[in-house]
């Protein structure tokens, strides 16, 4: 992450490495008012050492409710050095080196080598798919689910072309659609490497896709952000954090910096082999979208597998039905992996769309914004300014708005 991070401030950056850190050290410093989402993850990991080691938890009842805040001290520390000595002190000096002590101390057989070789932080082109007017930039084709994002994206602009996307009829096509666009992608040879296909005739491939394949079972959890600055530069960044909040759950020594938990990337599907090591998969797909009016759509959120469905369905509800950003955010979303079952927000959708699920599906489940469903974000920016739209769902992690 610091390495990537590094990367992209010699690439784009205007301000200097140090100013770019300050911000996170005075709020580490200052204190964090928990939002919902951090207070059960708070909740879920009391009594575990990292806690203790890492956050100074304070909580202030009153009769109508109770304020949770946090302090990072010792990550606030680590933060000012990085913030003075740069990048490069993270993977060489003393905190490298506790990091290699604590988990060669748990068995592990690591090397100053694998903490940090250069040719593992990659610039590349962002996959781009173009339909209906908007283009798609998404994270690279290697190692996430943009594939089934542009397939979903072109499904729901297609059946917009005949019928409103906003009809029951059309929700159930597009739901059928992401069935056969996840079965396709379950059934390829290549597993979860797609950086060799053409994006236009894979889409075309599992949109027609009839066949059968099994379902893989996943459980990996991601975080995203989107940020917009004053001369219109824009980002769409997001983080796989693991099975479980807070990552590893472990602390490297004396500098309050949690270790993530990517491992688990390694066990749930075919791993890809890139520069001679092996990269575990993921499906965060981070995106952002080039209206042909100018403006520009930075959208993203955390969900496994929904990811994709989240962030087509998201696009599709402001650029095809018509809705306003915050609408297309807050509307009800559909997933479906195979022909058998579907899972959507009743509620949202309304009686209507889930009577035509249910014609087209065996099995229709009703999900909640805790499943997955949220905190999806997105930011508009055109030449009127900049729009936000924030995710409603529950646990979606946003007390207020700025």
């Amino acid at each position: 992450m610091v390495g990537g991070l590094a990367c992209a401030t010699r690439e784009f950056a205007t301000l200097p490495w140090s100013t770019l850190i300050q911000p996170a050290i005075d709020l580490a410093h200052e204190g964090i008012v928990a939002n919902v989402t951090t207070r059960r993850a708070l909740d879920l990991c009391r009594g575990l050492p990292f806690i203790t080691e890492c956050f100074v938890v304070k909580e202030e009842r009153s009769a109508s409710e109770t304020r949770v805040t946090f302090r990072q001290p010792a990550l606030a520390a680590t933060l000012e050095t990085l913030a003075e000595r740069g990048p490069e002190w993270f993977y060489a000096g003393p905190l490298a080196d506790a990091a290699e002590r604590a988990l060669q101390d748990s068995g592990s057989d690591i090397s100053p080598e694998d903490w940090h070789r250069e040719e593992t932080i990659e610039s590349v082109v962002a996959p781009m798919l173009d339909s209906n007017g908007v283009r798609i930039s998404a994270a690279s084709l290697g190692l996430s689910g943009s594939a089934t994002l542009f397939a979903m994206y072109t499904a729901a602009s297609r059946i917009a072309a005949h019928a409103p996307l906003t009809e029951p009829p059309a929700i159930a096509d597009l739901a059928s659609a992401m069935a056969s666009i996840w079965q396709y992608r379950f059934a390829t040879s290549g597993g979860n490497d797609f950086s060799d296909v053409d994006v236009e005739r894979w889409v075309d491939n599992a949109l027609a896709y009839g066949g059968e394949s099994a379902v893989i079972p996943d459980i990996s959890h991601t975080a995203h952000l989107n940020a917009v600055d004053g001369d219109g530069t824009m980002v769409a960044v997001s983080f796989t954090l693991g099975h479980a909040p807070f990552g590893g759950r472990w602390a490297i020594p004396g500098s309050g910096v949690i270790m993530n938990a990517g491992m688990h990337n390694f066990t749930g599907s075919a791993v890809v082999r890139r520069n001679g090591r092996w990269i575990g998969v993921s499906n965060m797909t981070p995106t952002i979208a080039d209206d042909v009016d100018g403006s520009r759509i930075a959208v993203g959120c955390p969900g496994a597998r929904r990811i994709p469905s989240n962030i087509a369905m998201a696009l599709a509800w402001h650029r095809l039905a018509g809705c306003s950003l915050q609408q297309a955010v807050s509307a009800g979303r559909v997933h479906a992996e195979d022909r058998q079952r579907v899972s959507c927000e009743t509620k949202r959708l309304g009686d209507a769309c889930t009577e035509a699920l249910r014609r087209r599906f065996p099995a229709v489940e009703d999900e909640t914004g805790e499943s997955y469903y949220g905190p999806l974000t997105a930011i508009r920016c055109s030449s009127t300014g900049v729009e936000l739209a924030l995710d409603d769902r529950l646990f979606n992690g946003f007390g207020a708005r700025a």
